[in-house]
């Protein structure tokens, strides 16, 4: 009984602690959707498995499932955008679940024999199958039912594709040459723009180096002016991710201003940058 009470607290934790870290890195939101869709089968597994020689395997796999985050969301443009993190993290509730489910109502399917033996241990209450089935029911469809709402949705940037910024950048939310903030009529371009100020004294020109060394180094992009395709398990799809830094009007003698917009459409094919 100690064993299998170690085992599963352990798996649970280290799970928790890795799904923690491979979402941090990319954004606070995105760290609720790696433990939604990547831990909580784990979690569940670990909490609801009955006692069969796969329960341990099957655990260890699906923690390992949470490490390959770090593959199909390695943190390119895009991967901190919601609506373009869901459509891969979706699949990660897949193998808890369905695992789950056939361990409540298909046992012998894992090597399960509890209750077949009329002398033997007797069989699950039905309250805990029960229980078990709604949790996994619940992990599919917030998985896997509620990005499909979203699939192919454009949708605004996320922020987190340019904050937290440096040390001496101040930002505020603006209206960009394109307008307000938000998305054109047919809903297959969106876009939104910040007026990024520098330190004072300091030149535009030293400013966007900068903001050029910052989207390079902490969010992957290629410079100040790149177009990415979003990509979902490392192949790119129609819609493109593109930032472009310009002049801005409200700048200062002391302190210089550029404008910074990110946007999304699907409008095009891919574009390479």
């Amino acid at each position: 009984m100690a064993k299998q009470l170690l085992w599963r607290i352990g798996v649970a934790a280290i799970g928790l602690v890795a799904a923690v870290a491979v979402g941090w890195r990319l954004s606070p939101t995105i760290t609720v959707l790696v433990i939604v869709c990547a831990w909580l089968p784990l979690g569940v597994w670990c909490l609801f498995a009955p006692r069969i020689p796969a329960a341990l395997p099957i655990a260890l796999a699906l923690l390992v499932a949470i490490a390959t985050i770090w593959w199909t969301l390695p943190g390119r443009p895009g991967d901190r955008t919601v609506t373009i993190a869901w459509s891969t993290l979706m699949w990660y509730s897949l193998p808890g679940g369905l695992a789950l489910l056939a361990a409540t109502w298909r046992p012998r399917w894992l090597g399960d024999r509890t209750g077949a033996d009329p002398a033997g241990p007797p069989a699950r209450p039905v309250w805990r199958r029960v229980t078990a089935t709604l949790v996994a029911a619940g992990v599919l469809v917030s998985g896997c039912g509620l990005p499909g709402l979203f699939w192919g949705a454009v949708g605004v940037p996320s922020s987190d594709e340019l904050f937290p910024l440096p040390p001496g950048m101040d930002a505020t939310s603006a209206t960009g040459p394109d307008g307000a903030n938000g998305c054109d009529q047919t809903g297959h371009a969106c876009w939104t723009y910040y007026r990024i100020t520098g330190a004072t004294g300091e030149s535009t020109a030293v400013l966007t180096e900068r903001l050029r060394r910052h989207l390079q180094e902490a969010k992957g992009w290629g410079g100040p002016e790149s177009c990415r395709p979003v990509r979902r398990f490392t192949r790119p799809t129609a819609t493109d991710l593109c930032i472009t830094v310009t002049s801005d009007p409200a700048g200062t003698v002391d302190r210089p201003t550029i404008g910074v917009e990110l946007s999304r459409s699907n409008i095009g094919p891919p574009t390479v940058s």
